[in-house]
């Protein structure tokens, strides 16, 4: 299977400085880029696609650096955040493109086959502006496959679908790279998206890679506020934060075990209810809201706002009343300190 490496790649566009950046992919497999907005995303993945000059490093396919040939002679997939869908040409004319230029002899027949996996071949003869954004999304998709990339680069894909459709373009895609063994870079904000998808994490921050492992080595070792928030982690307290409502036994004890970035209270460490429990806290309840599947509860503990897991029933509380809380300080993860080295 096609392995792509990207060694010790850095370049600097304008005030932004990319890198250096080292990651490996392999075949059949999905690494997932996190970040903010401005952190460096879109900007590695044009420079592995060849569309950026880099300042040094390589990228390699198997081996053989292809970081001086251009993009067309990589043979990399690449779908940008428009999806670069031609609106004047209909389903199956975007979809054979890649052929076409190839001049590949059976490109109809070729495309049809993609546009068959990706449930297209009804929509074969309409045009981007008469289809959906999870329509589009597939015609993309098929078109960057039928080229038979050895690489696949996919850039915020999935922000405008509404979840049934994120849904299933997650499972086409991940059946197309097990079945192809084809490495898959998938730059996303969405943290949701990226643990259902992807094989490996890796995080983004201000032009590093913060982090690069397996989504469960992610959630189990050190974390930082950065990393945190982007793995959907609520309740993220900073020691000033915790220091101001150290009156609160329950609180005092939380202080006690932060680290330097502070803490986080994952919702499933938190038990609350209508009666108080011995050493426990009061909490005021903020907000009840439906939040699909289940019901959302905030509470204020303090100065401090947590947010606890919901019920699927109508919750036997509203807001502005007093209930108990409780907290399985063995769940609470401490978090590095934001200047400390990347993880």
């Amino acid at each position: 299977m096609t392995e792509i490496k990207i060694r010790d790649l850095a370049l600097d566009r304008g005030g932004f400085r990319l890198g250096p950046i080292d990651l490996s992919i392999r075949g059949g497999t999905a690494t997932i880029l996190l970040g903010p907005t401005g952190a460096g995303k879109t900007t590695l993945v044009r420079a592995v696609a060849g569309f950026l000059g880099l300042r040094r490093g390589s990228v390699e396919v198997d081996g053989a650096p292809v970081d001086r040939e251009p993009p067309e002679r990589r043979r990399f997939g690449f779908v940008p955040p428009g999806l670069g869908l031609f609106p004047d040409r209909r389903v199956a004319r975007n979809v054979r493109y890649p052929l076409d230029i190839a001049g590949v002899r059976e490109a109809g027949k070729e495309a049809r086959r993609w546009m068959e996996h990706f449930d297209l071949l009804g929509l074969a003869q309409r045009y981007p502006h008469e289809l959906s954004s999870g329509q589009r999304q597939r015609v993309a998709m098929a078109r960057a496959l039928a080229g038979h990339p050895r690489f696949l680069l996919w850039d915020e894909p999935l922000s405008a679908l509404d979840v049934e459709s994120r849904d299933v373009l997650i499972r086409l895609v991940r059946e197309v790279i097990e079945d192809e063994g084809l490495p898959l870079l998938l730059v996303t904000h969405d943290p949701t998206t990226a643990i259902s998808l992807g094989s490996r994490l890796a995080v983004i921050e201000e032009g590093r890679i913060r982090f690069e492992g397996r989504p469960d080595e992610l959630a189990r070792g050190p974390l930082d506020r950065f990393t945190a928030r982007f793995l959907g982690y609520e309740n993220l307290y900073t020691p000033s934060e915790l220091a101001i409502a150290s009156d609160l036994p329950l609180v005092a004890a939380l202080a006690r075990i932060a680290g330097p970035g502070g803490l986080c209270v994952p919702p499933e460490a938190v038990r609350w209810g209508t009666e108080r429990w011995a050493g426990d806290s009061s909490a005021r309840v903020r907000s009840v809201r439906w939040n699909s599947p289940a019901w959302s509860i905030d509470l204020q503990l303090g100065s401090l706002p947590i947010h606890v897991v919901g019920a699927h029933e109508i919750p036997s509380v509203r807001t502005g009343a007093t209930v108990g809380v409780g907290i399985d300080l063995g769940k609470v993860k401490p978090l590095e300190g934001s200047s400390g080295p990347a993880i």
